[in-house]
């Protein structure tokens, strides 16, 4: 495993077996195991501020080769990570994150030190550990998520390496549902019971999306349809001035989801 820190310009065209990890989603990949076509050799995720994507290379306990990846906003949704990580590795691991951004954000912090903690627990100085990380780099509360391409993290399968590549994506690329992705980040841990950390490329089910538009038309939800890019930013990020130039869409597309939606 290798970082490569690039200042290329973002790749236009997406490659094959290219996977994207939405927020508070994750997604483990057994290489001697894939079961589409074609295989994935890419895993990726972008828009990261205070959130953390985490990437954790090794292997399950027949030897087979995994690599797990999240994209986590939320100390729950970190939790759920870890245990998906404790539950499918075994061995020595390495670990790599970038996100955190800006530094000060109260959010940042929360999610810099969750990683941190776990990172420390489960170093390389417990031999009867079932898994252990021997190999870490954490690029955390670097600055301004916008610039460096901090809010970008990936790994290409195929040569195990880890980089800040940025590709440019659509916003239907990023949710092809075109808002229950964003409804779930937002509305996901306050019903019950709660949705916190499904895989890439799920679905949710009948009742989810019932408990989370439900949710969301408590909170008038659908005035976002109503109000200016300034507006929504100040109202529902809490670092407003470093979102990534597609929160506003992605957001107003969840309101109009939130409005067409039919049981």
């Amino acid at each position: 495993m290798k970082f490569d820190f690039t200042a290329t310009s973002a790749i236009k065209v997406l490659p094959p077996g290219f996977k994207y990890i939405s927020q508070d989603n994750f997604y483990i990949a057994n290489l001697n195991n894939q079961d589409t076509t074609p295989p994935i050799n890419y895993l990726f995720s972008d828009s990261a501020t205070s959130c953390i994507i985490v990437i954790v290379e090794g292997k399950d306990k027949d030897n087979n080769p995994l690599v797990a990846m999240a994209h986590l906003s939320r100390k729950e949704r970190f939790l759920a990570f870890f245990e998906k990580v404790s539950t499918s590795f075994y061995g020595k691991t390495s670990v790599f994150a970038q996100g955190a951004n800006p530094a000060n954000a109260p959010a940042s912090i929360e999610n810099a030190l969750t990683l941190i903690s776990w990172v420390n627990e489960n170093k390389q100085n417990k031999a009867t550990q079932q898994w252990f990380i021997e190999q870490v780099s954490l690029s955390v509360g670097q600055g301004n998520p916008q610039e460096d391409d901090r809010g970008c993290f990936g790994i290409n399968l195929s040569n195990m390496t880890v980089s800040n590549q940025r590709f440019l994506m659509t916003d239907l690329e990023r949710d092809p549902s075109g808002g229950s992705q964003t409804l779930f980040c937002v509305f996901g841990l306050k019903v019950e019971p709660q949705v916190i950390l499904p895989e890439a490329g799920s679905s949710f089910t009948q009742a989810q999306l019932n408990l989370l538009v439900a949710k969301a038309h408590s909170e008038q939800w659908t005035d976002i349809l109503y109000m200016t890019k300034d507006e929504v930013l100040n109202k529902y990020s809490s670092t407003p001035q470093y979102e990534a130039p597609w929160f506003f869409s992605s957001l107003r597309d969840s309101a109009l989801y939130v409005k067409n939606f039919q049981q």
